[in-house]
C-alpha cells in the first residue's frame, strides 16, 4: 500500500470540481507533496513505513499494571519487534528480550501502541521494528481519503486569493458568496 499518485489527485480534483482545468504536473505533485506533509504532521507517524529502524527508549517511561510493565509507544508498530534489547551502553550489547519469555504484544493486531514487559527492562532499551500502520487496504484508504480531503482544501485556498479568505465571486454584474470548504475539508481529513 502507498500514497495516492499525483496523476490521481489532479484526476480527482478535476473530477470533484476543486478545479476548472487540468493541473500541470508540478501543481499536481507540489500540492501532493504538501498534502502527505501536512498529513504526517498531523499524525505524527509515517503510515506505510516498511523499514525497520532503531528507536530507544528511557525505562522510566515504562509503568507497572496487571498485565506486567507496559511500555506506551509514541509511534505504533505495524508488526512484532525483530529485536528488543535491554541495557545498551558503550561497551556493553546488553541483554538481547525475547518475545514471548521477555516481552508480549497486546492481543489485538497491528498497529500495536504498546509493549508489555514481564519484569522492568534495565535503563537503556533498544526496539528495532517496523514503524508505522500496517499497510492494509483500509488504513490506506482512510489515509488517501484523508490527502485528497487536505489537498482539496490547499485548492481551495490558493483560488481563494493570496491570505486565502476570500469567498466572494465577482463576474459581470453577478456577484456570489461561497461557503468556506476548507475548515470541514482539514476537519474530515482530521477524523
Amino acid at each position: 500500500m502507498a500514497y495516492i499518485t499525483s496523476t490521481d489527485l489532479g484526476t480527482y480534483l478535476l473530477a470533484k470540481g476543486f478545479v476548472t482545468t487540468a493541473l500541470s504536473g508540478a501543481d499536481q505533485t507540489r500540492l501532493l507533496n504538501t498534502a502527505i506533509g501536512e498529513w504526517e504532521k498531523l499524525v505524527g507517524v509515517t503510515p506505510f513505513q516498511a523499514v525497520s529502524s532503531l528507536k530507544v527508549f528511557d525505562v522510566r517511561d515504562i509503568q507497572a499494571d496487571r498485565r506486567g510493565y507496559i511500555l506506551d509507544l509514541s509511534v505504533p508498530l505495524s508488526a512484532a519487534p525483530t529485536l528488543v534489547k535491554s541495557g545498551v551502553m558503550t561497551g556493553y550489547a546488553g541483554q538481547t528480550l525475547n518475545q514471548y519469555d521477555d516481552w508480549l504484544l497486546p492481543d489485538y493486531t497491528a498497529p500495536y501502541n504498546q509493549l508489555i514487559f514481564r519484569t522492568k527492562p534495565s535503563f537503556r532499551l533498544e526496539i528495532t521494528a517496523p514503524w508505522g500502520y500496517m499497510s492494509s487496504a483500509n488504513i490506506g484508504d482512510l489515509v488517501n481519503d484523508a490527502i485528497f480531503a487536505l489537498a482539496s482544501a490547499r485548492v481551495v485556498e490558493e483560488q481563494a486569493g493570496a491570505q486565502g479568505n476570500q469567498t466572494k465571486i465577482k463576474t459581470g454584474l453577478v456577484e456570489v458568496t461561497l461557503d468556506d470548504p476548507v475548515p470541514l475539508l482539514r476537519k474530515r481529513a482530521m477524523e
